[in-house]
């Protein structure tokens, strides 16, 4: 049965704004091209959570109630993670256009095939999404369920950021959203990858992992400056984390040349290069898949 935003609220009206490394979460949001969409679970409890009870909504297109479900089968292990891919294993004709197959690469790296369509892996970037546990609680929530970003959610220059993109829970984060928010701001609790980028599918760095708890775990410090540049001017990058590279991308979503020089693994400068003017998405990875990102205005 759809739940509206009335009653989705009223499920939650019990519930503090967020857990803390007691329930499961979605760590990470795949929307790639064609029906390359993925989404992961993350389990931040030192014991087995099976999934018998929990299914994942999808509310589409800014529809105040949900649209299609998913049922979710199996056991995360304690720190694991459960990946959840596009089912869609050969290209459909649809008469006026061809609904492409979701890459086998990517589907092989998941847990459980999704639902033929509608189904929440279907997800266009402009869809939220709903965790939910015995028809009731909610456990987190992607997005603004109710709300129609256009094309999708966007920085707060109006950068579209949830589309054409991997979006990655940062590690300081350590329970879902449990309450419908007043706004969805995607870069305070995630970081990205670009289009078709899968490769932290599966795992997931979380500061509940006892290997990589709060106590043990060094703070994250980046320094990105200037944030505002001309021509080939370089951009400084500091961090207290081996870098591993630094991409940037464009308001669409599309990988732009970037020259990373590195004094050591901890600081260097990166140039855009011959890019328009516009707004740019710089994303800094680290050792242990430790993730930055920021904006950058080229003039």
């Amino acid at each position: 049965m759809k739940k509206t935003l009335l009653s989705l609220a009223a499920v939650v009206a019990a519930f503090a704004a967020e857990a803390q490394c007691d329930q499961l979460f979605i760590s990470e949001y795949v929307v790639g091209t064609g029906n390359n969409k993925a989404y992961e679970l993350y389990n931040p409890t030192d014991q087995d959570i099976n999934l018998n009870g929990w299914v994942l909504e999808r509310w589409s297109n800014g529809e105040g109630a949900s649209t299609d479900e998913t049922t979710l089968m199996g056991t995360i292990p304690a720190y694991g993670t459960w990946v959840v891919t596009n089912g869609q294993t050969e290209d459909i004709d649809l008469g006026t256009f061809i609904s492409p197959a979701c890459d086998p690469e990517l589907q092989a790296l998941a847990d459980q095939l999704d639902n033929p369509y509608p189904a929440p892996t279907f997800m266009n970037g402009d869809d939220a999404l709903v965790l939910i546990y015995n028809g009731s609680t909610v456990g987190d929530i992607f997005g603004k369920p109710g709300e129609d970003p256009g094309s999708g959610w966007s920085t707060e220059d109006g950068t579209i950021i949830t589309s054409g993109h991997t979006m990655i829970r940062k590690p300081s984060v350590t329970g879902g959203v449990l309450t419908p928010p007043d706004s969805f701001e995607p870069l305070a609790e995630w970081d990205t990858l670009g289009t078709d980028d899968w490769s932290n599918l599966g795992m997931h760095t979380c500061d509940c992992n006892d290997v990589t708890s709060v106590g043990d775990r060094e703070d994250l410090d980046v320094q990105v400056y200037p944030t505002v540049v001309t021509g080939d001017q370089q951009i400084t990058v500091k961090t207290n984390y081996a870098i591993r590279e630094v991409e940037a991308y464009d308001a669409t979503g599309k990988l732009v040349k970037t020259t990373l020089s590195l004094s050591n693994s901890n600081n260097g400068s990166v140039v855009l290069g011959s890019v328009s003017s516009g707004v740019y998405i710089l994303n800094i990875i680290m050792e242990g898949n430790v993730g930055f990102s920021t904006r950058i205005i080229k003039e």
